[in-house]
């Protein structure tokens, strides 16, 4: 019997190779695949983002209040289920409601020329979020880069400053330190050249006051108004700068700052949360699909992460029209819809809901999903899970992402020889959208949105993500619709919505051709892994990184197939599959120990050999476990300065499991460093390693077996 599960399972994976050179996926026939390009629209997801983007929806804004209600509103429309609004506290260290919502805001020069500089009737981001009242006048005076030294022989006192800096720093040196009463600031979003976006608003926010001070304000303008501003206050002779129609001369301007705020419990709304609803399952009532995306940005905020809400509300639409018209049965498992406050929501509800992230078989995750990709050359970024949380889901993933790319890209060896349509085969076009290529690539995994949540060791759900990068406008006021593409809104649509269909319906029979998928993929990541290793050994006769690199992979591998048995179950024949394609990792392991050790003594002429240190030894003594509260863990987490990459420092964290050591841990993380690379992970040492998990074992969040 299991030679024959054997058999099939190296039967599934020639299948697979064909499939893969054929432009299709195993997870999806061909009717399926003709059904959602059919009925997903990013025309339509376009539409819901026309509305959000009105609203300035940071936490605790009545916009993002305003965003929330649209979307319950919407989701009841398109058919969810139980869906709610759940509100979450949004306070202070103190406790305090931290609620902000600016009513009215304008900034004019009054002397020597009358001119109105900013209004957030124009645009939100003028004015920094956490600003105060204001009603007042008073000279502008130059202060350069705001800082400390740039201040010392400056006179600040009881004026407004102009600064080319952050807001931030400069309320904080110039307000708060030197008695200035307000600031005018100009800068970029995301530190990028003021003269390649001369006339982009940043999203800013500013520090609230130190205790004994009175809070104040901050506008952002523009590089090309701020800096034209400066050069008002820098000459001396007769100018018109401003194009006003009238010379004045320069060297002297007073302006009116008038700035309404409500703050705090002034505010109507009161905290911050999220919106929830469900297409309910009808067998396994533990295994939902969460599907996410997050409502909390600036006004405007199209692209991050309006795409990602009208998408997925647009995913609801598609799925309930399909089952009402009976292509497609109601799902077996929950499908999860969730509308956060970027990161903040998830990390509160899995706090507050302690055990529920164990009904949850995946997270699916848009953001950043709608850029189009011509306007800044801005690539799609498929984010794989962490190597802590390698599963079949990335081979999921990888399989329907690789069919958009190659079916929406232009090939010559397909469309001029092979006789496919031109310019791409299966295309995937939003009505209103552009027919340009599909430009994204697969990406090791990078903690900033959502996902980074699940993935967490405290609650260990496999996650995957969409977000696009280098991205020339996020958190800023060029983030607007002009710059979405309903065509590729649709396309990463397909990607979530093709694998939540696949998971929906998923059974122990389709145990092979999922294991098949996993054991080709984790050989890909192997012989990649494998490569390093040979990198490492040309470098230095110390074997211990390249041995280390390989048997981690291997132990990662086993760990992605044996993430398989959620869906197979109690079925025989599926848990043998399974053991088949694990042997056969084993067989692999072995294999290329041997080839390092072979070229390793071709190298050097001597066999390789590792001895653990001393601190490796004491290393291998202690094994930590989390806490049992999610609340308490949290609350007591630290993390310790160290040399390390910051998603290395969540690896650590990802990695602890109540069995393996802090030599273990150090182990695991390091192989992922050396996998994808000092570029993209920093290096890994024991040092920082067990400085991090003895800081959390001193702190409570940790305790030793």
């Amino acid at each position: 019997m299991k030679k024959l599960s054997f058999l099939k399972c190296i039967i599934v994976l020639f299948t697979l190779i064909i499939t893969t050179f054929s432009q299709s996926t195993p997870f999806l026939t061909d009717d399926e695949i003709r059904m959602l390009r059919n009925e997903i629209s990013g025309d339509r997801a376009f539409e819901h983002i026309r509305i959000l983007t009105q609203w300035h929806r940071n936490s605790g804004m009545d916009g993002y209040f305003k965003a929330m209600d649209y979307v319950a509103e919407q989701a009841k429309k398109n058919g969810l289920e139980d869906v709610k609004i759940i509100k979450q506290p949004y306070n202070d260290s103190n406790g305090n409601p931290r609620n902000y919502t600016a009513r009215s805001a304008e900034l004019w020069i009054i002397s020597p020329f009358e001119l109105k500089l900013a209004d957030i009737g124009d645009h939100a981001l003028l004015l920094s979020d956490n600003s105060r009242d204001a009603n007042i006048e008073a000279d502008l005076v130059w202060i350069d880069d705001a800082s400390l030294e740039t201040l010392k022989n400056i006179d600040v006192k009881g004026k407004i400053v102009l600064a080319n800096a952050n807001p931030g720093t400069a309320v904080r040196n110039a307000v708060y330190e030197k008695g200035a009463i307000g600031v005018i600031a100009y800068t970029t979003s995301e530190s990028k050249n003021m003269l390649d976006f001369p006339d982009q608003l940043p999203w800013t926010r500013i520090p609230s006051p130190p205790a004994g001070k009175k809070g104040t304000f901050a506008f952002s303008l523009s590089p090309r108004k701020g800096d034209t501003l400066r050069k008002v206050l820098q000459t001396n002779s007769e100018h018109d700068f401003f194009a006003i129609g009238k010379r004045t001369k320069g060297g002297k301007i007073r302006v009116k700052a008038k700035v309404d705020v409500d703050y705090g419990r002034e505010n109507k709304n009161l905290g911050t949360g999220m919106v929830e609803g469900w297409i309910k399952g009808t067998k396994y009532k533990d295994q939902q699909i969460v599907i996410t995306a997050h409502l909390q940005e600036e006004q405007g905020s199209a692209n991050d992460d309006g795409s990602g809400c009208g998408n997925i509300l647009e995913l609801a639409r598609v799925f309930n029209k399909l089952i009402k018209e009976g292509k497609i049965p109601p799902p077996k498992r929950d499908l999860r819809f969730w509308w956060a406050d970027e990161i903040s929501s998830e990390y509160r509800y899995l706090r507050d809901n302690q055990g529920e992230e164990k009904k949850m078989l995946v997270n699916l995750h848009q953001d950043m999903t709608g850029a189009k990709q011509s306007m800044g050359s801005r690539v799609q970024h498929l984010i794989f899970a962490p190597l802590s949380r390698t599963s079949y889901l990335d081979a999921l993933f990888e399989s329907i992402g690789n069919f958009v790319i190659l079916t929406n890209n232009s090939y010559i060896h397909a469309n001029r020889f092979s006789n496919y349509p031109r310019p791409h085969s299966q295309p995937i076009y939003a009505t209103r959208g552009t027919r340009e290529g599909y430009n994204a690539k697969f990406v090791p995994y990078f903690g900033a949105s959502d996902n980074l949540v699940f993935v967490e060791g405290k609650f260990g759900v496999p996650a995957v993500a969409l977000i696009n990068f280098d991205d020339y406008y996020i958190h800023s006021s060029d983030d607007d619709l002009d710059n979405v593409d309903q065509t590729q809104l649709q396309r990463n649509n397909f990607i979530v919505g093709a694998m939540a269909f696949y998971l929906a319906y998923a059974e122990a029979e389709d145990v092979p051709v999922l294991a098949a998928e996993t054991y080709a993929q984790g050989s890909r990541r192997l012989a990649k892994e494998m490569n390093v290793a040979m990198q490492i050994l040309n470098k230095s006769k110390n074997s211990s990184d390249a041995f280390l690199i390989i048997k981690q992979g291997s132990l990662r591998e086993k760990r992605a197939l044996n993430s398989i048995r959620i869906l197979a179950s109690n079925d025989k024949s599926a848990n043998e599959v399974i053991d088949s394609f694990l042997k056969l990792v084993d067989i692999r392991e072995e294999r290329l120990i041997n080839e390092i050790k072979t070229f390793h003594f071709t190298r050097y002429k001597q066999p390789s050999a590792s001895a653990m240190t001393v601190q490796d030894q004491e290393a291998e003594k202690k094994i930590p476990y989390n806490i049992a509260s999610s609340e308490e863990y949290f609350s007591k987490r630290t993390r310790p300065r160290t040399n390390m990459h910051r998603i290395m420092v969540s690896e650590v964290f990802n990695f602890v499991d109540g069995k393996s050591s802090y030599y273990d841990i150090y182990k695991a993380v390091r192989a992922e460093s050396l996998s994808q690379g000092k570029f993209f992970y920093g290096t890994v040492t024991l040092e920082d390693v067990v400085k991090i998990l003895d800081a959390n074992v001193q702190s409570g969040a940790l305790k030793l077996k």
